[in-house]
């Protein structure tokens, strides 16, 4: 993702070059070494450098501590939980603050966590690895009937990370049956359920036939929200840790 970053920059400098020497000139895009090294005008060279500069400050910039590695992977682990875990409590922020109904329980996406978190020193550039699509936060308003169907489409090899508030059960790879904050799901209940908009809008069918009822865009962009918690954690002296839970469970299938 830095290495994509640092060719827009280029990209950018590119143009502001020709702007400056008021010339036209016709360009082709293409693939190119993203250390400057190919460059052989010295005016260039230094502007992209000192963009460059500029990137890897604002992206080393240290913002937590993470005792040991974190990744991401099906059917639960510790950088997913993580996540799902404090998108609630940014979600639940929003809402004290703007006077609105708390969560119920957050949902993501196993796609949308890019990369995992090695133990050391947690920077920017890490959340920007991690999450580095622009995807805000939104909070949609579901009927448990409907929420059931989402769940029922979950498999131990193929689902997606949701929030510690949900616990799910499977008999063998298969779904058996979901609780919210411990309890079955009643059909007629509206749960507020906090995810992404890449989600709501139908990103990897999650909601695929799901009727939501109402939603809330936050405007939150869910990388920021990451980085911001996690200085706020560091300021509390906390460090960054996830764990395997009770969220998930597998009842062996009987032979």
């Amino acid at each position: 993702m830095l290495k994509k970053i640092s060719l827009l920059f280029i990209a950018l400098v590119l143009f502001l070059f020709c702007q400056a020497q008021n010339k036209s000139y016709d360009y082709k895009l293409k693939a190119i070494d993203g250390n400057c090294s190919s460059y052989d005008n010295p005016q260039l060279r230094k502007e992209l450098d000192k963009e460059k500069k500029k990137l890897e400050k604002k992206t080393g910039v240290v913002i937590g501590y993470c005792p040991e590695d974190m990744i991401s992977e099906m059917p639960q682990s510790p950088l997913s939980n993580f996540l799902t875990d404090i998108m609630v409590e940014i979600a639940n922020e929003y809402c004290q603050k703007h006077h609105k109904e708390a969560v119920d329980f957050s949902l993501l996406n196993f796609g949308g966590i890019r990369s995992s978190l090695h133990a050391g020193n947690v920077t920017v550039g890490n959340i920007f690895e991690i999450s580095p699509f622009e995807n805000n936060l939104v909070i949609a308003n579901i009927k448990g009937s409907e929420l059931r169907k989402v769940f029922r489409r979950f498999k131990v090899k193929k689902c997606e990370p949701y929030s510690q508030q949900v616990s799910i059960q499977y008999v063998g790879d298969y779904f058996h049956k979901a609780l919210i904050h411990g309890k079955e799901i009643e059909n007629d209940k509206i749960y507020r359920m906090v995810t992404v908009d890449f989600i709501l809008t139908g990103g990897d069918n999650i909601l695929e036939g799901v009727e939501i009822l109402s939603v809330e865009y936050t405007n939150i962009v869910i990388r920021d929200a990451y980085i911001k918690h996690i200085k706020k954690m560091t300021a509390e002296g906390k460090v960054i840790t996830g764990k395997f839970d009770g969220r998930m469970s597998i009842i062996p299938q009987p032979q």
